[in-house]
């Protein structure tokens, strides 16, 4: 009996080890200092500087290029992530993902 537990506690840690490892990596995680003032620019709808907008495009391009994401809407948000470069579009973009189901905020 001991030794089926280890077995399926072994099977969910692998699991889980492959569902991190496929992941994308969260804004709330980043430790440079650069993205945080951006996305919490954008979240209060304040005024965004080019860095700003670059540091959001980098992490949204990580974001979607993550393994976990698979699907038709995936490709299209993959292919457009490198034109987001106004305020405008970072909007758009977001909207898309959430609508496909994808939350990067």
């Amino acid at each position: 009996m001991t030794q089926n537990r280890h077995a399926v506690k072994r099977s969910a840690q692998l699991a889980t080890e492959w569902l991190l490892r496929d992941a994308p990596g969260y804004w709330m995680n980043e430790t440079s200092g650069v993205l945080r003032p951006a996305v919490e620019a954008y979240l209060r709808d304040e005024p965004m500087s080019a860095e700003h907008i670059a540091a959001m495009r980098a992490y949204l391009r990580q974001w979607i290029a993550a393994p976990a994401w698979v699907g038709a809407d995936v490709n299209i948000l993959r292919s457009t992530v490198d034109g987001l470069t106004t305020r405008q579009a970072l909007d758009d973009w977001i909207e898309a993902a959430t609508s496909a189901g994808m939350d990067p905020l």
